[in-house]
C-alpha cells in the first residue's frame, strides 16, 4: 500500500474515532450539565455580597460581630475610666473660652462620660448648654450633628424607664429624644454607619410599644414578626420566591448572576424587618425591608457603645440571624434574650412571652440540627463559657483601668494599656467559613465540559490512529508473507 494511501486512511480512522470520542463526551456530560453540584472540584469561593458597606469606606458586617456582642466578646471602659475621663474634660473647659471647638469636643466627652455612669439628666444638661452655644455661633447642618446624636441619646436613655413605666412627662423627654436623634440623621447619614438611623427606628418601635404593648408579642423592633415559623423561615427551596429568607443572599448570587452594575451588588443581600401589618405601626423613619446587615450593624453598635445589652437588641439579632441561615448565632441571641427578659417590658406577662417564644425559636432550631447531635449538645455549654469569658474579660479590663488610675497613671498615654495582663488574648471572634460562598460558576463549567468533550475527543482519534496503524502494519505483513510463500512455491 502507497504511503499516501496509508496516511489517508489514517486521517479517516482519525476522524471517525474523533467523532465518536466527542459523541460520548457529549452524552457523558449531558445529564450533568444541568446541576452545577455535579462539578464541585470547579466551586470557587465568592466573598457575600454583604461584605460591601453600605457607605464608601464604611464598615462591612461579619457574621463574628454579631457573635461577638451577644457573648460580650470586646473590651469596654468602666466607671473608673468614665469618672477619670470626667475630671480631666472639666479641666480641659476650665481654661478654654466656652465657644471654643474644642470646647465642644470636650463637652461631648463630658456627656458620653455622664451618661456612661447613669447621669444622664446631667449628661442632657450640657449638650443643651453646648447646642444652644453652637447656635449662637450660627452653627448649622453637619456641624451640629453630634450635638444632635448625643442629646438625643441622653434623652432616650435618661426617661425610657420612667416612660415605659407610664410617666407622661418622661414620654415627652424620650419623644424629644427620637426628635433630635432625626435630626442627626438628617444633617450626617453616614455616622457610624448608618446607627443613628436605627437608633431612630428601634426608639420609635419603643414609643409605639408604650401606647399599644401588644406590639411586644407580634415584632420585634426591626419589625420581623414573631409568630413566623422557624422551618418556614429557613425553608429555602419555598421560600426564595416571598422573603428569601434562610441565607444572607439571594438567588439570584447563588445561581452565579452579575448584579446589574458594580454599585448595585447590594441589592443581592436579603432583605429582613418591615414585614406583614407593620405600615400599621408609626415608624416613620423605617417602613420597608431592608439589607440585613444594616440594622445589625447599627445594633452593634449601639450595644457596644451606647447603652449595652438589652432584650430588644437581642431579639432583634436573634431573628434576623434566623432569617439569613445563622441558627447556631440565632439560638444564643435567643438564649441571652432570655437572660435580659425582665427588662423586656414592664409587665411580667408580657416578659414570660418573651422567654416562651425564645425557648421555642430555640427547640425548633435544635429540630433542624437533629442529624448533628453533638452540635445541639454543645449549644448551652458553648454559649455560657463564651459568655463568662466575655464578661469576665470585661471585668478584668475594668479592674486593671481603675488600679492603674488610682496609681496615677493617665488614660490619655498611648501606653496605658501595654502591662494589662490579657492585652494579647484575641478577645474578638475570628471569621469563619460562613463568610465565604462556594460556587461554581455557569462559564467555569462550560469550559470544563468542552474541554472534557475535547479531551475524549482527541482520544479517541489517538486510539482510531493507532488501532489503523497495527491493523496496516499487520496486513502489510501479511501480504509480504504471501508473497514470500508464492515466491519459495
Amino acid at each position: 500500500m502507497s504511503a499516501t494511501r496509508r496516511v489517508a486512511l489514517t486521517a479517516l480512522a482519525m476522524t471517525a474515532g474523533w467523532c465518536v470520542g466527542w459523541l460520548v463526551g457529549a452524552i457523558g456530560n449531558l445529564p450533568a450539565s444541568f446541576d452545577s453540584s455535579n462539578y464541585p472540584f470547579l466551586a470557587r469561593s465568592y466573598p457575600p455580597p454583604h461584605h460591601v458597606p453600605k457607605y464608601e469606606g464604611g464598615v462591612a458586617f461579619r457574621f463574628a460581630m454579631a457573635h461577638d456582642v451577644i457573648h460580650e466578646r470586646f473590651a469596654k471602659h468602666g466607671p473608673a475610666y468614665y469618672r477619670e475621663r470626667d475630671r480631666l474634660a472639666r479641666e480641659k473647659l476650665a481654661d478654654l473660652p466656652a465657644d471654643d471647638p474644642s470646647a465642644f469636643d470636650l463637652t461631648d466627652d463630658l456627656g458620653v462620660g455622664l451618661d456612661r455612669l447613669g447621669r444622664s439628666d446631667e449628661a442632657v444638661a450640657a449638650m443643651r448648654e453646648k447646642l444652644a452655644r453652637q447656635e449662637a455661633k450660627g452653627l448649622q447642618g453637619r456641624d451640629l450633628y453630634t450635638s444632635y446624636a448625643n442629646l438625643g441619646t441622653f434623652l432616650i436613655h435618661g426617661s425610657f424607664k420612667q416612660a415605659a413605666a407610664g410617666d407622661a412627662s418622661a414620654r415627652e423627654r424620650f419623644g424629644e429624644g427620637v426628635g433630635f436623634i432625626r435630626k442627626s440623621v438628617e444633617v450626617n447619614p453616614e455616622a457610624h454607619f448608618g446607627r443613628e438611623q436605627w437608633q431612630a427606628a428601634i426608639a420609635e418601635f419603643l414609643l409605639a410599644t408604650m401606647d399599644d404593648p401588644a406590639l411586644l408579642k407580634t415584632y420585634d423592633c426591626l419589625g420581623n414578626r414573631l409568630d413566623l415559623g422557624t422551618r418556614q423561615i429557613l425553608d429555602r427551596e419555598n421560600n426564595w420566591v416571598e422573603t428569601a429568607y434562610g441565607r444572607p443572599y439571594d438567588v439570584a448570587f447563588s445561581k452565579g448572576e452579575s448584579p446589574s452594575s458594580p454599585g448595585s451588588v447590594r441589592d443581592q443581600i436579603t432583605k429582613v424587618g418591615a414585614e406583614t401589618g407593620w405600615l400599621g405601626v408609626p415608624l416613620p423613619s423605617h417602613r420597608a425591608p431592608v439589607a440585613f446587615d444594616e440594622p445589625t450593624l447599627g445594633i452593634i453598635g449601639m450595644w457596644r457603645q451606647g447603652g449595652g445589652a438589652n432584650p430588644h437588641f437581642a431579639l432583634a439579632l436573634g431573628e434576623t440571624m434566623l432569617r439569613v441561615g445563622q441558627r447556631s448565632i440565632a439560638w444564643t441571641a435567643f438564649e441571652r434574650a432570655i437572660r435580659l427578659a425582665d427588662r423586656y417590658s414592664t409587665d411580667p406577662a408580657i416578659q414570660e412571652f418573651l422567654r416562651e417564644h425564645c425557648r421555642k425559636r430555640q427547640a425548633q432550631i435544635e429540630e433542624t440540627l437533629t442529624s448533628d447531635p453533638a452540635r445541639v449538645a454543645r449549644l448551652l455549654p458553648q454559649f455560657e463559657a463564651e459568655l463568662a469569658y466575655g464578661q469576665g474579660y470585661q471585668k478584668d479590663y475594668q479592674e486593671f483601668e481603675a488600679a492603674k488610675i488610682a496609681a496615677g497613671a493617665s488614660i490619655e498615654d498611648d501606653h496605658f494599656l501595654d502591662d494589662f495582663p490579657r492585652r494579647n488574648e484575641s478577645i474578638a471572634s475570628r471569621s469563619g467559613a460562613e463568610e465565604a460562598f462556594a460556587r461554581v460558576d455557569r462559564k467555569d463549567m462550560n469550559t470544563y465540559i468542552a474541554a472534557d468533550i475535547q479531551a475524549k475527543a482527541l482520544l479517541g482519534a489517538g486510539l482510531a490512529a493507532i488501532a489503523t496503524a497495527v491493523f496496516l502494519r499487520w496486513k502489510s505483513r501479511r501480504r509480504a508473507g504471501k508473497a514470500r510463500t508464492s515466491a519459495v512455491a
